[in-house]
């Protein structure tokens, strides 16, 4: 599957070359949504292309590592494209929660997973550190939880808890500003490396709850290239298993763990895709993958 995937990434880089009647805008680094996609889920589409944004889901019944999953690629022109979105549309401190398809629809996301539950941690989680779309929401750390940051450029980083997390420049990396930050994890690969099966099922390097030994629902994020992703998303999974489902899916360069259980939530053009075991829980904030090709009678991007 890996040599196919490989093959198919090639394709990836090129988007639709079919001349349309509309311009390329890099959306704003803010709470707005994207362009509206140009087209309506159906159960046989798994493609999603325009100039700007391709993405491609796939659904697999069985493997070696776990039962089922679902888990998309995707390729976006301007790192602009990758964006994060609160559930109340101003503020990710808000304590407003709502289902991943409900945000999804506002922000005109082409495909869209939950975050990291950012504002859920008002008990012994308080100290997260919320960075989205450029604003600092919360400027505290959780010392024992990883942190995926994203630059700029689009670009995946991850700050160990080995690494001071107190004292790290949560704003800057290598020159570049980040846009959005994350705590929740832990991270799954590094540099292209997996991280070991110690560090992975230390109980005391996961969220409250996470059970990294347990089979739950679970949701992840990679960079496989520059602007192409991976995210996926498992019935039933241990981090171990998780791990080395991601890294066989593509040439992974980062991946991370994001909120599981009720909160895994795929969604593509507008409907959940990937299988969950009860109702969807309402959630605090998603990641999500928005076109920026605005048709010409479409001047406006998503609400705020």
């Amino acid at each position: 599957m890996k040599k196919c995937l490989v093959c198919m990434l090639c394709v990836l880089v090129c988007f639709c070359s079919v001349a349309e009647a509309g311009t390329f805008r890099p959306l704003p680094i803010d709470l707005s949504g994207g362009a509206k996609p140009g087209a309506t889920f159906k159960k046989n589409v798994t493609v999603y292309e325009d100039p700007t944004i391709r993405v491609e889901r796939f659904h697999v019944i069985q493997s070696k590592w776990v039962t089922s999953f679902s888990y998309a690629i995707i390729t976006i022109k301007d790192p602009s494209q990758l964006r994060t979105a609160p559930a109340d549309g101003s503020s990710f401190t808000s304590n407003v929660r709502v289902p991943v398809q409900v945000i999804a629809k506002r922000v005109n996301a082409v495909l869209a997973i939950n975050g990291d539950f950012c504002t859920a941690f008002s008990g012994n989680k308080k100290d997260n550190y919320v960075l989205r779309q450029g604003t600092i929401y919360q400027d505290t750390v959780e010392p024992s939880l990883d942190m995926l940051l994203i630059d700029e450029d689009g670009d995946f980083h991850i700050l160990t808890r080995d690494e001071n997390l107190a004292e790290a420049n949560l704003t800057e990396i290598d020159g570049k500003k980040i846009i959005n930050a994350f705590q929740f994890g832990p991270a799954l690969v590094i540099d292209g490396e997996p991280v070991s099966d110690e560090e992975l099922l230390d109980k005391t390097h996961s969220p409250t709850n996470s059970r990294p030994q347990g089979n739950e629902q679970r949701m992840c994020i990679a960079q496989i290239g520059p602007l192409q992703y991976l995210v996926l998303s498992t019935i039933r999974s241990h981090l171990v298993k998780m791990r080395d489902l991601v890294m066989s899916l593509a040439d992974v360069k980062t991946a991370y763990i994001l909120d599981g259980g009720e909160s895994s939530q795929m969604v593509f053009l507008g409907t959940l895709v990937n299988k969950s075991t009860s109702k969807p829980r309402p959630i605090t904030d998603i990641i999500y993958f928005a076109s920026a090709w605005f048709e010409d009678d479409d001047e406006t991007a998503g609400e705020q």
